[in-house]
């Protein structure tokens, strides 16, 4: 068997049929009474399994590649340290990449993006893979799909203290040209408040009412946006990159069907997240890999 897909992934036929390599390994178990070896080629469960970062980025970058030669109409796989397509074995692609402590930004924004349609920007894949790195070193296990989305949404999408951003209104500002006047209702504690500020656009704006009202020094340093879906169901995500106090830049995620409300909503998230660097990191990093992967339950 090892022969033949070692003639398969070079380009020549070996004349057998492992399109059903799952069943093959059963049967020879069964047979043998002997279990494949994890790592044995071509048939084991992890040969297509890629833990380390640097390998995870390789395969990330491989994949996009790869589809851009299939849109071509190019059928010839290329992908670093997967010498065969997992599909011609009938194996998915869901188990190529898989997240522990090892494991680097690029797997963990490869799934991100696969699984749940976010194209994270390169410093929040920094960012957030070291969240995960001490999440898998606090608890020893491999981190699924599922529980990078739950940590991320835990993280970026639902942390409602002190701020939470209700509505807003925004119109030209008559005293400046090109300039934005905005008005928006936020939470603070729980408790309703008006804030109004002026910028050179809404998120400009927006920085500047909470830099006035909520005796916040905001400053925004990146910004990106992209859509999730399309026509009338269609998302919008927004990361905002903020430095607060001149201390170290934290990003903000926010998603909503509007995308002015999605980036006010990163706004936000991000100013939380600073707030509670700001107060104990240790404490909040602990808190999160306990909510996500039961730690110490």
């Amino acid at each position: 068997m090892t022969l033949a897909l070692n003639f398969y992934s070079q380009g020549i036929d070996p004349g057998l049929d492992f399109s059903v390599m799952d069943e093959i390994v059963r049967t020879a178990e069964y047979c043998n009474q002997i279990p494949v070896h994890p790592r044995h080629p071509y048939a084991g469960d992890l040969v297509f399994t890629a833990f380390s970062g640097s390998h995870q980025d390789a395969i990330k970058k491989g994949f996009a590649a790869q589809e851009q030669r299939w849109a071509t109409g190019d059928g010839h796989w290329e992908v670093p340290y997967l010498p065969v397509d997992p599909a011609d074995l009938g194996r998915s692609y869901e188990a190529v990449i898989r997240v522990n402590s090892q494991s680097g930004k690029g797997g963990i924004a490869y799934l991100l993006e696969k699984d749940h349609g976010l194209r994270l920007p390169r410093r929040l894949q920094v960012e957030f893979s070291q969240a995960v790195q001490a999440m898998a070193d606090s608890t020893g296990k491999e981190l699924t799909s599922a529980d990078l989305w739950t940590a991320f949404a835990a993280d970026y999408l639902q942390l409602k203290e002190p701020f939470q951003f209700v509505e807003h209104r925004s119109a030209p500002d008559s005293q400046a040209s090109g300039a934005c006047k905005l008005t928006a209702t936020i939470r603070e504690h729980g408790r309703e408040r008006l804030i109004s500020g002026r910028g050179n656009g809404p998120i400009d704006a927006f920085t500047d009412a909470l830099n006035r009202h909520c005796g916040l020094d905001v400053r925004v340093v990146d910004y990106h946006e992209h859509a999730i879906g399309a026509g009338a169901n269609a998302n919008a995500v927004s990361y905002v990159e903020i430095r607060m106090d001149d201390r170290v830049s934290l990003f903000g995620v926010g998603m909503d069907s509007n995308i002015v409300t999605a980036s006010l909503n990163a706004v936000i998230s991000a100013v939380n997240r600073a707030l509670r660097a700001a107060v104990n990191p240790d404490v909040a990093e602990m808190e999160l890999a306990r909510r996500v992967v039961g730690l110490g339950a």
